[in-house]
């Protein structure tokens, strides 16, 4: 079944009409995926340990969601895992994305699996670490990220 994208053909941001369509996913291509300007909503860590803060062996877990809005909403939540490397944190997408983005590609919806790994590559290619160590430090009183 062919589904049209719901979003302008124009690549730019500030014109984006997002609508939903009656599934309630918003289809749009790759491209303009890449355009959008997400804002931060919230990130938080998991579960730790106060022993956690102080090991060079810590590996902490949290989440963190975004959003783009328009007429409607996009949003984009996936699970991260910050580790010690060489004596400095490095932060790493965990898991899969969630989202209520349905892709494109040729005018077609792509199979969840293909979604699923086209999200993926494009929140790695996406600048939310820095905004990500910046939330936990200012939601938690002691943070891992606070050396970040």
């Amino acid at each position: 079944m062919k589904t049209q994208a719901s979003v302008q053909n124009v690549i730019d941001s500030e014109s984006y009409q997002v609508v939903p369509s009656d599934d309630g996913l918003v289809r749009i291509t790759i491209e303009q995926l890449s355009v959008l300007n997400f804002s931060h909503i919230i990130s938080g860590l998991d579960n730790i340990s106060a022993d956690d803060f102080n090991s060079e062996h810590a590996k902490f877990t949290g989440y963190t969601e975004w959003l783009f809005e328009s007429v409607s909403a996009i949003t984009i939540g996936w699970d991260w895992h910050w580790v010690w490397k060489n004596g400095a944190m490095k932060c790493c997408l965990k898991d899969l994305p969630r989202s209520n983005l349905q892709l494109q590609e040729s005018g077609f919806d792509v199979s969840p699996r293909r979604n699923d790994q086209l999200l993926k590559q494009a929140i790695e290619q996406f600048s939310w670490q820095a905004t990500t160590a910046a939330a936990i430090r200012n939601r938690y009183r002691e943070s891992p990220m606070n050396n970040y």
